[in-house]
Order: C-alpha cells, then structure tokens, then sequence
C-alpha cells in the first residue's frame, strides 16, 4: 500500500511539472521580446525585416507563433519585396521541451510578392528547397536556441506581381502553394500549387494547377520531380493536360524531362528533353510527337481551308549554333510529308531541307473565295520556305519532293523543287513535273540585291494536252493539240503583275495535231475559190480546223506575243504566217497565208480550177478572242480582196477597148491594110451577170 502511494504521488508531481512548465511557456515567455533581435539578426544578413504586427502563441490544435503584417526585402540577396499579413510558425514539442525552437510548419496567408529581377524569381522558386534545409543559426552576439526544419511549407491566398520596365505588370493571383514532408535526404515529398492569371486579349483568367513529388539530394545538387501533372484551364478553351518526370543535376547543369504524355485540347502529346549547359550555353535534343491537333481549337485567324487537323512526330536537336529536325514525319489530313532539316546559326548560316511527300490535295474554292482561298493555299508553302528568312545573308538548300499536288482541278504529278539560296540571291534550278498529259520543267534566278528584285528565267513545256491546259486555266478552249515549247527570258519587280507586265523573253514551240474549234480555214478558203470562179459550193462542214504540225518562234514584251513566222499545212494547203497575241485583251491577230499545191484542198475538200488562186499565197485575216465565251473568224485579207477587185476592173476595163468592133453598123468594104479571117464564126455575146453589169456601168460612167 505505501509503495501504492507514493506512486500515485509521483504521477501527481510529474502532472504538476509539466502543467506549470506549459503555463510559462504560455505566459512567462513574450513572443513579441524577439522581434528586436530577429530584425537585427535579418539585418546583418542584409535582409529588411518589419513585423508591424503582433507575435502571439498559439496552444491549439498545434503548438505555434502568429505573426501579424510583415514586410520583407532583400535586393542585395536576391529577395523580392513580400508582404504578407498573417503567418503561423507550427513549433516541435520536444524541441521546444529540450531549449531549442524548432519549426515543423509555416504557413503564410495574404502574401503579396513583387519580383523585379530573374535572380529573385528563382529564389522564391526554390522555397521548398530552402524550407527542407536543416541548419541552426547562430550568431556570435546572439545565440538564440533556434532551428529551422520545416516539414511542411503554405502558401495560401497570395498573389506575385512581376515588374519587367516597358511593361505592364505580370500578376498571378490567387496563389496557393503547399508542400508536406520537406527533406533533403532524397527522399520524395509532396509540392502542390495553383494560381490564376489573365493574358492580353483572354477573354477569362487563366487557372494553373501542378502536381509533384519532390526529391532532393543537397550533396550531389540533384532535384527530381516524380509523377508530375500540370493542368492549365481558360486558355483560349483549350483545356491542357501533362504529365512527366524532370532529373535535375546541379554538377553537370543538365536537365532532363521524360516520360511526357498528355493532352492540348484534343491533341495527343508525348515526347522527351534532354538540356544540357542551362547556365552557360544551353542545348537540348529529344524527340516529340503531337497527334490529333485540330485546326478549329487553335487561336489562330489565318489557316489553310478545308483542313482539319495535323500530326506531329520529330527527332530535334537545338543549340545557340544548331537547330536540327531529323526523322520529320508530318501529317495535314490524309497528305504526309517527311525528311531532315537542319540550320546551322554559327558564323554564315546555312540551310539544310530534304523533304518528301505522298499526294496532296488542296481544297477546292468557289468563284466567292477564290482569291482567299488561293492566298491560304499559298500559306501552305509558308512553313517551306520560312527558313530562308532566318539565312540573315547565308546559303540555303531546300529540295521537295511531292508524289502529286491537286488544286481547283489541275493535278501536279512528280512535283519537284530544287532551291538554292546565296545571300540575297535565290535561284530555282529545277521546278518539273507532270501536268495536262505532258511535263514541265522551270529554273529561275532572283537577284534582291537591288531595288527591285530582278529575274531570269527558262521554261520547258512537253507534250502538253492544250485542250485540257485551257479548258481547265480559262474554263473554255477553242484549241486542240500538244504543244512543245521552250522560253527564256527576264522580267523585274516586287508583285505577280508588275513581273507578268515585265517579261521579256524569246523562245520556240511546236504543236502536234493542232485543231482550232468555231473556224475552218479550209471552207474559208472554198468560199473564196467559189467567188473567183463563180461556182456554188454544197459540201457540208467541220466547225473547225485540223492543221499539220505547227512550228513558230515568238518574242513575249508587254505583254504581247510576236509569231513572226509559223509554219503548218491542211490537205493541199501550205499554211504560214504571223501575228501577235495580246495577254492583256486576251485577244489575237493573226494573218495566215494558205498556198494550194494541186486542185483538190483536201480530200474532202472543194475543186479549185482558176490559176489566179491556184500555187498562189492567198492571205486570212484570223482575230478573236480566248477570253471566256470569246469568238473569233479567219477571212481573206480585205488587201487581197482589193488587190482581186482591182484585177477585175482592169479585166473588164482593158477587155472593153480590146474586143474587136463589129461590122453590123457599117457597109464600108475593109481598107486595104485590114485582113478578115472568113473561117471565123460570129461571136455571140454572153448575158452579163449583175456583178458585171455594175462594174460595166461604173467604168462607162468614168470613161465616157
């Protein structure tokens, strides 16, 4: 019963020492006595700090001090300017019961941060690493009982304000930041922020929210973020979504991020970084694939028409000297392009493009869009090319390469693109394919260098199928053949008309089976014959024209065309000619001398007696137009019908005073220096018809 007791006794004594030892430690112990020395003790550590609010303890449900209205600031050290109006400093029990103060948690509300420089951005960055940092301070004047090891940091309804001159203020609101179970002994704990933002032109604010367990190795300078989830809402309706792991190693400045997966809208995203010399010169390489990226989530005005979505999938190497693509698959819908590029950025810089691809087809447009259609259509060249205006003066190499390119109609097989480019020089050394049955082939030379941009040029046609080049260009064609041709030449200036304007150039062509619809030169031809040799014609006709092979050369200079001498035939009829075309007034003047050779003009064609026309160049005026619903008419030169008229009247003229007189009139016998012919049997005057009766009248009108 005594030892009972005096047990008893002892728990009572115990009790009472702790309750009087919890009662000092609330009312003997003054919080607020250390706000001298923690604002001396900042101080020294050139640190501004002003606790304008009160320190108090607080018993339950922790063991902690408030702190009121602080303000903090530390330019020479990195810190940003902070205000924050309440925080609570959660203190360890047994540390406290042994003398030392140390700190399990902060907690800081209302906190408003203004960063102004880069070094003070990473600094509040590295919060969690500072508050997992296990260290006593101590100074030599003061010692205070004092260990920071914070197993557990908050951040909550705060905002940071970054101040950048020339610029609007950044501001991140609603700022919550929370992270358990802090340590530096690499083992993970857990970071969790979220804060809202507003963007220029964004109609909502922007919601960011990010996820990771935390692990860091304070010796080997290595930070790893595990299982990491970044969520981003508001931006532009496009929901996004990532997920990956981060490795970085303080030692060799290299970071790594992998294992990325997520999603942008209805985009699906994966790939891997890996950045080396982030200090110093960084670089990184990786690879990274974007699938299912839809053109109507993106916030971009002008696109591509009748596109719907785009793949993604490259090997990338990037550097203050390099950016290389390797392994470029692309995918616009169902037309996939692929290859390398590579541009070195180092001293001249040069450009390395290999690209190769399946069939495109590019939407088609109506009479209502057609000219934005074909601007966006233009575009799609765009991410090509875009590379020559980083060349700053250097050299450039892009070679393309399309099974096939459709737009509005007209098919481009074996499409391909061979582009050189030497400061402000650009030259095209081979554009070819396969295009209205036959193939084409350009190069052309771009010189910058001056005021207005001068160009040569060379172009190559084969065996084009002109019925279906011009149906398909002009909607309509009054022409059928192949044509060959070859033409060079130069132009200059800064837009697509003032360069058509400028052409200036000479070449030749020939046209296999050439047929002209809505004229027939041979009926044409008929209809003279018939007039000179009053004959009717009844014979039905061709509403066309089929013609030998033709050959011309031409001179192309404002926009006109010169044939100064083509060649062809039809049946009998040796065809030549010249004349010009006028690209402007998509018009034609063209005057043809047909030749008979023999008395048939074909073997359908008409009889042609009378010598005047027969082994004689008899000229045809042929004018119209190729514009659409254009006419146009091949006859005799109104010339050479003057030239037959005036025949005629000297026939009829001279044949008047000629004919002999008759003895009717007279019974005077002959003189003697006359001879009568009586073999010879009277003549019988033949009706004259209308035609020869006005000529008649009209001569004795004049010579009477």
């Amino acid at each position: 019963m005594k030892w009972l007791k005096g047990f008893f006794a002892l728990i009572v004594i115990l009790l009472l020492v702790v309750t009087a030892g919890i009662t000092f430690l609330l009312v003997g112990i003054d919080p607020n006595s250390y706000k001298p020395e923690l604002e001396k003790l900042a101080k020294q550590n050139n640190v501004e700090l002003s606790i304008d609010g009160d320190l108090s303890w607080s018993f339950f449900p922790n063991l902690a001090v408030q702190a009121g209205s602080t303000d903090i600031s530390g330019k020479d050290v990195g810190i940003p300017d902070i205000h924050f109006e309440q925080a609570n400093f959660v203190l360890d029990w047994k540390a406290l019961l042994s003398g030392t103060v140390r700190l399990r948690a902060i907690v800081i509300d209302g906190a408003d941060i203004k960063i102004e420089t880069a070094e003070e951005a990473a600094n509040i960055a590295s919060l969690p690493a500072a508050a997992a940092a296990t260290q006593p301070e101590k100074n030599n004047e003061i010692e205070l009982p004092f260990e920071l090891a914070i197993d557990e940091l908050a951040l909550t309804n705060s905002r940071i304000t970054i101040i950048a001159a020339g610029e609007p203020d950044k501001i991140l609101e609603q700022l919550n930041v929370t992270s358990k179970g802090l340590n530096l002994d690499g083992q993970p704990f857990s970071v969790t922020l979220k804060v809202a933002t507003t963007l220029p032109e964004q109609p909502s604010s922007i919601a960011v929210a990010f996820d990771t367990q935390l692990k860091f190795q304070l010796k080997e300078q290595i930070a790893e973020l595990i299982d990491s989830t970044l969520t981003v809402d508001g931006f532009n309706q496009l929901p996004i979504v990532l997920h990956f792991n981060a490795l970085y190693k303080g030692q060799d400045d290299a970071l790594n991020l992998t294992n990325i997966s997520g999603k942008v809208g209805s985009a699906i995203i994966a790939g891997e970084i890996n950045a080396l010399a982030l200090q110093t010169s960084p670089s990184a390489e990786g690879s990274l694939s974007i699938q299912n990226l839809l053109f109507n989530e993106l916030p971009i005005e002008e696109l591509p028409e009748g596109f719907k979505k785009l793949d993604i999938q490259t090997r990338f190497t990037v550097s203050e000297t390099l950016v290389k693509l390797d392994q470029l698959k692309l995918s616009l819908d169902s037309f996939n392009i692929g290859g390398n590029i590579s541009l070195k950025l180092k001293g001249l810089r040069q450009l390395d493009m290999a690209l190769k691809g399946d069939n495109l087809v590019l939407p088609t447009s109506n009479e209502e869009s057609k000219n934005t259609t074909s601007s966006n259509q233009a575009a799609l060249l765009t991410p090509i090319l875009a590379p020559l205006l980083l060349l700053d003066g250097g050299k450039g190499h892009i070679e393309l390469n399309l099974d096939s390119v459709t737009s509005n109609n007209i098919r481009i097989d074996q499409l391909h693109l061979n582009l050189f480019a030497n400061g402000n020089v650009l030259e095209i050394t081979d554009l070819s394919g396969a295009i209205f049955d036959g193939t084409f082939q350009v190069a052309t030379k771009v010189d910058l260098r001056g005021k207005t941009p001068q160009v040569k040029f060379s172009k190559k046609l084969v065996d084009i199928d002109i019925y279906s080049a011009l149906s398909t260009l002009a909607d309509q064609s009054n022409l059928r053949g192949r044509l060959t041709m070859e033409f060079s030449g130069t132009s200059h200036g800064d837009t697509q008309e003032t360069l058509m304007a400028n052409v200036d150039g000479n070449g030749n062509l020939s046209v296999k089976k050439l047929q002209i619809d809505n004229i027939n030169v041979e009926r044409s031809y008929c209809e003279l014959a018939s007039l000179i040799e009053k004959t009717t014609l009844n014979q039905t006709w061709s509403n066309n024209t089929q013609l030998k092979d033709l050959q011309s050369d031409f001179h192309w200079k404002n926009q006109i065309i010169t044939l100064p001498g083509l060649t062809t035939g039809l049946g009998n009829l040796a065809i030549s000619g010249n004349g010009t075309v006028n690209l402007e007034q998509e018009a034609y003047n063209i005057l043809i001398t047909a030749n008979l050779q023999g008395d048939h003009t074909s073997e359908t064609g008409c009889l042609v007696k009378s010598k005047r026309i027969r082994n004689r160049d008899i000229p045809f005026r042929c004018t119209g137009s190729f514009a659409e619903n254009g006419e146009g008419s091949c006859r005799p030169d109104k010339q050479f019908i003057n030239q037959l008229l005036q025949e005629k009247i000297k026939e009829a003229l001279f044949g008047k005073f000629l004919k002999p007189k008759s003895n009717t009139s007279t019974t005077e016998p002959a003189s003697s220096d006359q001879t009568t012919d009586s073999s010879e049997e009277p003549t019988t005057e033949e009706p004259k018809d209308i035609k020869e009766q006005l000529i008649d009248s009209l001569l004795k009108g004049i010579f009477q």
